[in-house]
């Protein structure tokens, strides 16, 4: 049987991929816009192709939600555009004769790598992510601590002691027990009110260290619609990264 390389939800177009793993399960993923498929080796024959039509289906099915959704991917590569909620960034990359990569953001929000000539194809991609990224983070900190300033003082009016985006991938944000708030990187790339809901939330931290009725009546008087916001996120968050 011959399976998809692809998926199309929408005008979006995924990339379909096979894994063989020795486990005895399988599973499916969607991640960085691509459906990851991991077949266990013990499936055979007829049960090995259902299972990849109920992962296909699943996949189409949670790939449908998004097709509309009003977000752009970074783009990390040379002439990439990196479009967050207050800039929009323009990487431009170079390959030198060097021993290291170099990385700074100039004039005119443009993001300038560059990157040594024996590095591999792969290690130059990741290396450019990674560089990006890092300018960007720091960049954009100070747009961090103004958004949570104004949603502090106009709903919460509490103390905390620090903020900054961190590389996340298994949550949205963090409040510590230190009062340090942390915001996934990805968010950038989310609708603005996703953003401010997910800092809405790590600050109603501050005063409920937990889930409890009176956390979420916190949250829902700073943003009476923060539902809205959770579904994106449970619909829509997977495809941030």
């Amino acid at each position: 049987m011959n399976y998809p390389q692809k998926l199309q939800a929408g005008e979006n177009v995924f990339p379909v991929t096979y894994e063989a793993s020795f486990k005895k399960t399988s599973s499916v993923r969607i991640k960085k816009n691509a459906v990851r498929i991991v077949l266990s080796r013990f499936l055979q024959g007829r049960k090995r192709d259902e299972t990849i039509e109920k992962f296909l289906g699943w996949a189409s099915k949670r790939l449908a939600k998004v097709s509309k959704v009003d977000f752009v991917s970074p783009i990390y590569e040379d002439g990439g555009r990196i479009v967050t909620h207050n800039k929009v960034y323009e990487l431009v990359v170079d390959v030198v004769v060097s021993d290291r990569a170099r990385a700074r953001i100039s004039e005119g929000n443009f993001l300038k790598i560059k990157i040594p000539a024996i590095w591999t194809v792969k290690d130059s991609q990741e290396k450019i992510k990674d560089l990006a990224e890092k300018l960007i983070i720091k960049d954009q900190t100070p747009y961090l601590k103004e958004v949570l300033k104004e949603l502090n003082e106009v709903y919460f009016q509490l103390e905390f002691n620090g903020c900054r985006f961190k590389r996340m991938e298994s949550r949205f944000g963090s409040c510590s027990t230190k009062r340090n708030i942390n915001i996934a990187y990805r968010l950038l790339f989310a609708p603005r009110e996703v953003f401010r809901y997910v800092c809405v939330h790590e600050l109603a931290h501050l005063k409920e260290f937990n889930h409890s009725a009176r956390f979420w009546d916190l949250v829902e008087s700073a943003m009476p619609n923060y539902k809205e916001s959770e579904k994106w996120l449970r619909n829509s968050g997977f495809m941030l990264g």
